[in-house]
C-alpha cells in the first residue's frame, strides 16, 4: 500500500511539464487558411489566445489580399479591440510606464539605445523523475530544459524585468494557455536558478520518501526578488541580490501541475 502511494505521488511529480509557447499572429491565421482550415476552425483558434495580431490598416489589408474570410479578420480585430491598449506601442519600447501586451520583458539597458525584450516561455524536455522511494533514495522530480544556455541572453548582474499582465481577460493563463485563470501578480512566479549538466539545464520541482513527500520547486533553487507596480497590472521585478553567471528562470506553476518556464543566462 505504501509503494502504491509512493508510486502515485511519483507519477504526479512526472506529470507536471512545461506549457510550450504559442506565437499566433497574422502569419499563422493565413497559413491556417492556407492549409485548408475552416473558418470556424480558425475564429476558436483566435479567440482562444491572446491579441498578438497586426490589425493596422495595412494588416488588415493584407489579410483581405491573402484571402482570409471577413469573418475572420472581424474575430482578429475583435479579439484586439477587448484590449485596445495592446496596440499602443511596440513591445520593445523601454517606457515602462507605456502600455505593453502581456508577458515578461528584460530591460536592455546595455545597449546604446535601452530597449526591452519580450521572452517567450521555453519548451521543457519535460520531467525527470529519479529514486525509488525510499528513505536513501526518494523519488526527486527535476524540471528539465533542453541546451546548457538559453537564447536570452543577459548581460548586467541585476538585471530589471517587466511583467505586464491583462487583469480583464480570464483566458491568457500563464500569457497564452486557453480557459483558466491568468496570472495578476509576479508573486506568483519564482525566480530560479539551474544547474547545467550534460547538455541541459534542470531544477528541482518536489521529492517523495516513505515518509514525506514535497511538490514545487526546490527552495535551495529558489532566489528573492523584489516587486514593485508601475502602472495598472504593470509591475517592476529585480533580484535582491546580484546574481552570478549562470542559468536562470521565472517559473508560474498551475494548477493542474504544469509549468511555464521564462528562462535567462547571464553572461
Amino acid at each position: 500500500m505504501v509503494r502504491r502511494r509512493l508510486f502515485s505521488l511519483a507519477v504526479a511529480l512526472g506529470l507536471s511539464s512545461a506549457a510550450s509557447s504559442q506565437s499566433f499572429d497574422n502569419k499563422s491565421v493565413v497559413a491556417l487558411h492556407n492549409a485548408g482550415l475552416g473558418d470556424n476552425t480558425i475564429i476558436a483558434k483566435v479567440n482562444g489566445l491572446p491579441c498578438d495580431y497586426d490589425v493596422s490598416t495595412d494588416g488588415l489589408i493584407a489579410l483581405k489580399r491573402a484571402d482570409v474570410s471577413d469573418d475572420v479578420i472581424a474575430a482578429m480585430v475583435a479579439r484586439c479591440s477587448a484590449s485596445p491598449h495592446l496596440q499602443s506601442v511596440g513591445a520593445g519600447s523601454a517606457d515602462p510606464v507605456a502600455a505593453h501586451p502581456p508577458g515578461i520583458y528584460v530591460m536592455q539597458d546595455w545597449l546604446g539605445t535601452p530597449q526591452m525584450q519580450l521572452m517567450r516561455p521555453s519548451k521543457a524536455s519535460g520531467i525527470k523523475v529519479t529514486g525509488n522511494g525510499s528513505i536513501l533514495l526518494p523519488y526527486v522530480g527535476k524540471l528539465v530544459l533542453p541546451d546548457e544556455h538559453s537564447r536570452v541572453g543577459v548581460k548586467t548582474h541585476r538585471p530589471v524585468f517587466y511583467f505586464y499582465f491583462l487583469a480583464g481577460d480570464r483566458k491568457v493563463s500563464d500569457f497564452g494557455t486557453p480557459d483558466s485563470v491568468a496570472a495578476q501578480s509576479p508573486d506568483e512566479f519564482t525566480l530560479v536558478r539551474f544547474k547545467v549538466k550534460k547538455n541541459e539545464r534542470e531544477v528541482g520541482t518536489g521529492k517523495v520518501s516513505a515518509y514525506s513527500s514535497r511538490r514545487g520547486i526546490d527552495t535551495r533553487d529558489a532566489i528573492r526578488f523584489e516587486t514593485s507596480e508601475v502602472g495598472e497590472s504593470a509591475f517592476k521585478v529585480s533580484a535582491s541580490q546580484d546574481l552570478e553567471p549562470g542559468e536562470y528562470a521565472f517559473v508560474l506553476t498551475g494548477a493542474n501541475g504544469t509549468a511555464r518556464v521564462y528562462d535567462f543566462t547571464i553572461a
